[in-house]
This record gives structure tokens, C-alpha cells and sequence, in this order.
């Protein structure tokens, strides 16, 4: 009596390369939906249908004319960094009594959001908040700062390090070089 049946072989091999199909399918989409590097923009088809409004607020931002600074230190190794964020408007004079929030993802690693409501510092016009960001990197900071009937929103990005301040980036890959007469 032999193991298999020399009828049985070929559907026997079909169906072990159709599980084996199916197993390696698994697999691979399980790994792809690991990646921490893979992000999808949260609530983008919202975003989509509101176009209009992120026009009109992109409007209203150049109207306003206001000018948001990052002001970040060395990352501390444990715990929290204080995260600051200087508001000016178009006249050069801070911004005081504003609400400001801040959305914090390095770009790396966008699946992984930080958000933080930021509270007015002892300079006029200067809000901060302790953040963790816990690696060194690009990171993009996207803020709104609203004053009364006023909203302002802005994103920026700052190239943060364990050994030195923060410096915001304001090329971005792809931008056009600067030619220089």
C-alpha cells in the first residue's frame, strides 16, 4: 500500500500550491500593514470634499500676514522637550491672548502623530508645551493659532538633534534651487 494514490497526485499538488498561494497573500499583506514608515493622511477624503475651506483659510492666512517661529532646543534623551511657537503678525508685534495647537509627526515615521494645546510663555506672543519627540529627524510641525473671530494655520518643518537647537527647514526635496545672479 503506498502513501499516496497515483490519482491523487495532481490535485494533491493543485491544492498545495493554491494554500500555499494563499498563505504567502497573508503573509505579505501582513507584512506591508506593519510598516511604520507607511502613512496614510487621517480623514484626506474630508479634507478633499473641504477644499474650498482650505483655500479660503489659505486666504485668510495671507491676509492676516502673521508668522509663526519654531523654537525648539536640544531633544532631551528621556521625558519631554519644551516646544515653543512665536506668533507675529504682519507688522512684526506678537500675537498675544491666542489659542495654539500643534500637530507634531516626523516625516519619517508620519503613522506616529503627536498633538499638543500649547500655553502662552512669559514672552508676549511665544506659547510652548513639553512634547516628546522621541528620535531626531525632519519633523513636521503643523500649527493653528486662533485670536477671537482670527484663525491662522501654518505648517513647518525643523530638522531636530540631540546636540543642538533645532533649525527649521524652509527648502523642501524637490523645490526648485535658487538661482543666484
Amino acid at each position: 500500500m503506498t502513501l499516496i494514490r497515483k490519482d491523487r497526485i495532481w490535485p494533491t499538488l493543485i491544492i498545495t500550491v493554491l494554500v500555499g498561494n494563499l498563505l504567502l497573500g497573508v503573509f505579505l499583506v501582513r507584512l506591508a500593514n506593519s510598516d511604520t514608515h507607511f502613512a496614510v493622511e487621517p480623514d484626506y477624503y474630508r479634507r478633499a470634499v473641504e477644499w474650498d475651506a482650505t483655500q479660503a483659510q489659505a486666504r485668510a492666512n495671507v491676509a492676516l500676514g502673521w508668522r509663526i517661529e519654531p523654537i525648539l532646543g536640544p531633544l532631551a534623551a528621556t521625558g519631554p522637550t519644551p516646544l515653543a511657537v512665536a506668533v507675529h503678525d504682519a507688522a512684526g508685534a506678537p500675537v498675544a491672548g491666542a489659542t495654539v495647537t500643534l500637530e507634531a509627526l516626523q516625516v519619517a515615521h508620519a503613522s506616529e502623530r503627536i498633538t499638543a494645546a500649547l500655553q502662552p510663555d512669559t514672552a508676549a506672543g511665544r506659547y510652548v508645551a513639553p512634547v516628546e519627540l522621541p528620535r531626531e529627524g525632519l519633523w513636521e510641525l503643523r500649527v493653528a493659532v486662533s485670536r477671537g473671530s482670527e484663525r491662522f494655520t501654518g505648517d513647518l518643518r525643523v530638522e531636530a538633534s540631540r546636540h543642538a537647537d533645532a533649525v527649521e527647514v524652509t527648502r523642501r526635496p524637490g523645490d526648485p534651487v535658487p538661482v543666484s545672479r
